[in-house]
C-alpha cells in the first residue's frame, strides 16, 4: 500500500465522523438553511451556479437540505470503510514484517532411497485388490508387469531367460 494511499484513508477516517454529524444534522433538523441564513415561511432561497440562479421556495430548500444530508451520511459511511480498511491494512503490514525473517515451518526432509531405482522402496505401499463395488462382480488380480529388459530388477527377480 502506497504512502499517499495510507494518507488519504487516515483523512478519511478523520473526516468521516463530521460528515455524519452534519449529513444527521442536515437529514433532521426542523430549520431550513439558504447559504447559511435561516429561513421562514415565504423566504425565498436563491443560489448561483455557473452563472446561472435557481429560486426554492421554503419546502424546496428543505427537500434539497435533506437530500444533500443523505448524501453527506452516504459519503460519510463510504470514508469511513475506506479509513478503517487502510489502518487494518497498516497494521496487518507491520505485524507481517518481522515473521519474514524466521523459517516457516514445513514438511521434514524425507530420506533418500538406499539404492538407485528402487524408488518407492519395497514393501512402502501394500499391495491390495480393489474394494468391490456394489452391484458389480469384483474383477480378477491384476497381472504382474515385468519391467522393460535392460531395466534395474528388484532383488529377487531375474530377468527371464
Amino acid at each position: 500500500m502506497s504512502g499517499r494511499t495510507k494518507f488519504y484513508g487516515i483523512i478519511a477516517l478523520i473526516m468521516a465522523p463530521f460528515m455524519f454529524y452534519g449529513g444527521i444534522t442536515m437529514t433532521t433538523s426542523d430549520e431550513v438553511d439558504c447559504g447559511g441564513q435561516t429561513m421562514t415561511d415565504g423566504d425565498i432561497c436563491t443560489t448561483y451556479d455557473d452563472g446561472a440562479s435557481t429560486d426554492r421556495t421554503v419546502e424546496e430548500q428543505r427537500s434539497s437540505n435533506r437530500t444533500t444530508g443523505f448524501i453527506l451520511f452516504a459519503v460519510a459511511i463510504g470514508m469511513a470503510g475506506f479509513g478503517v480498511y487502510t489502518i487494518v491494512q497498516i497494521s496487518r503490514g507491520r505485524q507481517a514484517a518481522p515473521a519474514m525473517h524466521h523459517p516457516q515451518p514445513g514438511y521434514p526432509q524425507q530420506p533418500y532411497p538406499q539404492q538407485p531405482g528402487q524408488y518407492p522402496p519395497p514393501g512402502a505401499y501394500p499391495q491390495q485388490a480393489p474394494y468391490p463395488q456394489q452391484g458389480n462382480p469384483q474383477p480378477g488380480p491384476y497381472p504382474q508387469q515385468q519391467p522393460p529388459p535392460g531395466q534395474w530388477q528388484q532383488p529377487g527377480q531375474y530377468p527371464p531367460r
